[in-house]
């Protein structure tokens, strides 16, 4: 799985749309072409919000910024799994594997408990 989180950007917003209703059967075809019949309104649930919480988009550009430092110093971490397993690997921007990354070392500096 990737994404590219420098692609996030706060001034453009994404809106979820809910899919449309699937097109009614023959029966109710026939039911609103009579002029009797009565119209059933198609029900609408927007149970997303249009914009992410606050906090959320915060931790995300901080996310992109953090990215864009280390693409800065010709870096980039790669992620992927191994066996079950998170495998994470400090890498130029060639490619080139530099150093892998403990997966308890990335928790320690995501809570920021590094000595080094």
């Amino acid at each position: 799985m990737s994404f590219d989180v420098n692609a996030i950007d706060h001034t453009r917003s994404v809106r979820l749309v809910p899919e449309r209703a699937p097109v009614r059967g023959a029966a109710d075809a026939g039911a609103a072409a009579r002029p009797d019949a009565v119209k059933r309104p198609d029900a609408t649930v927007d149970t997303l919000p249009a914009f992410p919480p606050p906090e959320v988009l915060d931790q995300v550009l901080a996310a992109q910024k953090a990215i864009q430092d280390m693409h800065d110093r010709g870096r980039t971490l790669h992620f992927s799994m191994d066996s079950g397993r998170v495998k994470i690997l400090l890498q130029d921007l060639d490619g080139n594997t530099l150093k892998e990354i403990p997966s308890s070392k990335a928790v320690d500096i995501a809570n920021r408990r590094v000595d080094d």
